[in-house]
């Protein structure tokens, strides 16, 4: 199964460096200009992992985060910033319960094996029989 990757950034060169960085990654990478963007393509696709920007225009990425956790829980969401504060760490952790907070500029092999071991504790858990 093709695990799929979805990466919310307002800015385009952002997301052509990501892409490009995780290129050969063994998932499929998806991008969103806006939360609202992402909103849709998690409505219409599979998702396992969402890394989203903190500082967006319309809606923040702890927002937008909180919004996935809501709706898809099972979606494992990674915040990326370049303006880390403590209350925005906060919020994220709390209100978004997002699995790893990184900050511009992120080193690629960092944000890569973050989003693998992501992706091999969801796919652990969902394997075990219940009871």
């Amino acid at each position: 199964m093709t695990h799929c990757v979805l990466f919310v950034d307002d800015e385009a060169n952002v997301l052509r460096g990501l892409a490009r960085a995780l290129h050969g990654q063994p998932y499929q990478i998806l991008t969103a200009r806006s939360a609202e963007e992402a909103m849709w393509t998690l409505k219409t696709r599979p998702i396992d992992v969402v890394v989203s920007d903190e500082q967006m225009p319309g809606m923040s990425g702890t927002e937008f985060l909180a919004w996935v956790a809501s709706h898809f829980p099972e979606v494992i969401r990674i915040v990326l910033t370049g303006h880390a504060t403590v209350p925005a760490t906060i919020r994220a952790i709390n209100e978004a319960k997002v699995y790893r907070y990184f900050t511009k500029p992120c080193h690629d092999v960092e944000l890569a094996l973050a989003i693998r071991r992501a992706i091999e504790e969801r796919d652990a858990v969902v394997a075990q029989p219940e009871g």
